[in-house]
């Protein structure tokens, strides 16, 4: 078998082929790497002047004289065939030793087992395991880090499937609290838009605001930035916030409209002191008074803090191929009771389904589906949107020089 060059825009033609492709292995990410220091190769294997397998590896320095290879979600090729994976491996070896490439890593875009929306096994379903084991067989090693939910491309995932669907029916598969969430923002006056790249710093603060709470650090200005730059119209960033002159008038219509219940019930009571359940309904209607006038309160605090709309979350988007994935996004805790996560996700997957995508992608989760683990909430939020639980056969380190590998990790 042998590997030969081919050029950048050969490569990317090629790409245009496909539709089952992650933005990962898009040119975006690809010209992304470039801006961060790494060199590309591209490369066609040949077995008897057939191609056999298409792929991308970018490089960079490691250990000073020699380098890390990583080849975004793999190679062209089919994994199932183990003779010709085995050869495959043999040849890229040699081609990686040439550029004096400690190791190489590589994360396939395939689902290991299908599993529903709670993360179960589904027995009768796909099974792509075999392709593990021939990776394995070729020397790969699969990397111990399947629960990690910050890197790249997270091997657990939540992935909302919109085929053939219209919003009515995607919203009717919504769990009854999303939904009920949902319907509130609508009530509360919640509006979402989509930021410019010059008002990119709503996401930030409302990134750093979550990065406090959950102890994270948040994506800078600089790197979201530099995401536009490379991604351009394939990304968007939607902000949702509470439209103040909105939600004071729904405060206001509610408020009269309680106020009269109160009169009537307190007169009818008046009448008739053994009416005890009118006697129940007024002791809720003026607890619910009760609580419109702490949001009057509330809304002169935010009047004076916000002018005229609070920012409530943000979130940034990739838009490639089939799939919209959901990647960062941040939110103001203190006025978390006005759902703006729900109203910008409702929104985007609205306006994926109009623009044909078969996938809205809310990506990374924790791969642990009990109350008491970590990353459950997050899991717990996605699953509320009917997403299906997707586990990724992993991350694969093809090791060239076994010392010098050990001693890469050991500084990572």
């Amino acid at each position: 078998m042998i590997l030969r060059n081919i050029s950048k825009d050969e490569y990317y033609k090629y790409l245009d082929t496909k539709e089952d492709i992650s933005f990962i292995r898009s040119p975006h990410a690809l010209n992304k790497l470039l801006d961060d220091g790494f060199e590309l190769a591209f490369f066609k294997a040949y077995k008897d002047e057939k191609v056999v397998a298409v792929g991308a590896v970018a490089t960079v320095h490691l250990l000073k004289f020699f380098k890390y290879a990583y080849a975004p979600n793999g190679f062209f090729i089919d994994y199932r065939d183990r003779k010709l994976m085995i050869e495959f491996t043999r040849a890229l070896k040699k081609y990686l030793k040439k550029k004096r490439v400690i190791y190489l890593n590589i994360n396939p875009y395939i689902p290991a087992k299908e599993r529903n929306r709670d993360g179960e096994v589904i027995e009768t379903g796909f099974d792509n395991t075999d392709i593990i084991d021939n990776l394995i067989a070729c020397g790969y090693k699969l990397c111990d880090d399947s629960y990690d939910v910050d890197k790249p491309q997270p091997r657990w995932m939540s992935v909302l499937d919109l085929r053939k669907k219209s919003d009515s029916d995607v919203f009717e598969e919504f769990s009854p609290k999303t939904r009920n969430d949902i319907r509130s923002t609508a009530k509360f006056g919640v509006k979402v838009r989509k930021l410019g790249n010059d008002e990119f710093g709503l996401l930030v603060k409302l990134g750093d605001d979550a990065g406090k709470r959950h102890d994270f650090k948040a994506k800078s200005l600089s790197y979201y930035q530099n995401m536009a730059k490379h991604y351009g119209n394939n990304l968007e960033v939607y902000y949702a916030y509470l439209d103040l002159e909105t939600y004071e008038r729904s405060v206001k219509v509610e408020k009269e409209k309680i106020e009269t219940e109160v009169s009537d019930l307190a007169t009818f009571i008046e009448a008739n002191p053994q009416a005890v359940k009118k006697q129940r309904r007024l002791k809720a209607a003026n607890e619910y008074l009760d609580g419109l006038k702490r949001k009057e309160a509330d809304l002169i605090k935010m009047r004076s803090e916000h002018k005229k709309e609070v920012p409530l979350a943000a979130a940034m988007f990739i838009k490639y191929k089939k799939e919209v994935v959901y990647l960062f996004s941040g939110s103001d805790y203190r006025y978390h009771m006005y759902r703006g996560s729900y109203a910008i996700q409702w929104q985007v997957i609205k306006e994926a389904i109009r623009d044909g995508y078969d996938f809205y992608n809310m990506y990374g989760i924790s791969g642990k589906f009990k109350k008491d683990e970590e990353g459950y909430g997050v899991f717990d939020f996605k699953r509320g949107f009917n997403c299906r639980v997707v586990e990724l056969i992993g991350d694969f380190d093809l090791v060239l020089h076994p010392f010098l590998y050990k001693i890469a990790k050991l500084r990572q």
